[in-house]
């Protein structure tokens, strides 16, 4: 019996997903995953990926809305 992957089935894999998809949209693939490693005024001054690992998604995702607002998406 083969075990699942830990990582692919991870609910803080899934919101990382998430936000990479939406910024995908937003500022491309390449923008979108520096934009995970980079570290973000908004949380506090680490990157999106320590915030989802800090449970934080929810300010992660308020982070992406933010990109969306500065690119006009969204009143």
């Amino acid at each position: 019996m083969t075990r699942p992957d830990p990582i692919s089935t991870s609910p803080l894999a899934a919101i990382a997903l998430q936000a990479i998809t939406q910024l995908d949209k937003l500022v491309g693939p390449v923008e979108a995953q520096f934009w995970m490693q980079r570290s973000n005024d908004f949380l506090g001054g680490v990157t999106p990926i320590t915030a989802i690992k800090e449970r934080r998604s929810a300010d992660v995702m308020a982070a992406v809305r933010i990109v969306a607002i500065e690119k006009g998406l969204f009143e």
